[in-house]
């Protein structure tokens, strides 16, 4: 499938058609009101949406991971990142968030009393939401960076008033954001969200 039939999803679609378990159903809406108070929501839900786009038949799992893919961070005591002077590929943040994220979310799950195929179902996927690696973590990783050009736009303007980076640096993050994606099928998407982020990003900032 070409990227340019890929159009922008509807939120909280769910691809026409389809049938999906009774279990899953349940898991997503969980999921949904589990990250409501995470401060960056609306990337994990067009996560998930940008998810069921590029791939309307992925598995059950992989669509609650993208979902729930950051929320490691509601949890304290997790990496931080020196966003001013870290590189946004650095692998050791990059890894330790991936790792943590993923032990957070098999843990709500199973306290859920999901199936394990939904348990194991998520672990690789979160594991690669950064750089990608298998069939499924290529996919996840273009879902979040195409969401991630998509929806934080403001957030990087808020980094660069309050001088967490510099304007360069917020520029770097959408960058990398978009050049990593690995799914050919997803980098056209990926670099209209790229234009669009950083000429949004100029326009919030008066420049």
């Amino acid at each position: 499938m070409g990227s340019a039939v890929i159009a922008v999803p509807e939120p909280a679609a769910l691809p026409a058609g389809r049938v999906f378990s009774e279990e899953f159903l349940r898991v997503r809406d969980l999921a949904l009101d589990w990250i409501h108070a995470y401060y960056d929501v609306d990337h994990l839900r067009r996560t998930g949406d940008w998810l069921l786009a590029l791939g309307p038949e992925a598995a059950e799992p992989l669509v609650i991971a993208a979902l729930t893919h950051d929320m490691e961070r509601t949890v304290p005591g997790g990496p931080v990142i020196d966003k001013a002077n870290t590189p946004w590929d650095d692998p050791a943040y990059n890894t330790a968030h991936c790792n943590r994220s993923a032990a957070v979310v098999a843990k709500w799950l199973v306290g859920q009393g999901v199936s394990d195929r939904f348990v194991r179902g998520i672990h690789q996927p979160i594991l690669e939401h950064e750089f990608g690696g298998s069939a499924e973590g290529d996919l996840m990783q273009a879902a979040d960076s195409i969401s991630f050009l998509e929806t934080n736009r403001a957030l990087i303007v808020r980094w660069v008033q309050g001088r967490e980076c510099s304007l360069e640096k917020g520029r770097d993050k959408l960058r990398w954001m978009c050049d990593r994606v690995r799914l050919a099928r997803a980098r056209d998407i990926a670099r209209v969200q790229f234009q669009q982020a950083m000429a949004d990003v100029d326009q919030r900032l008066g420049l």
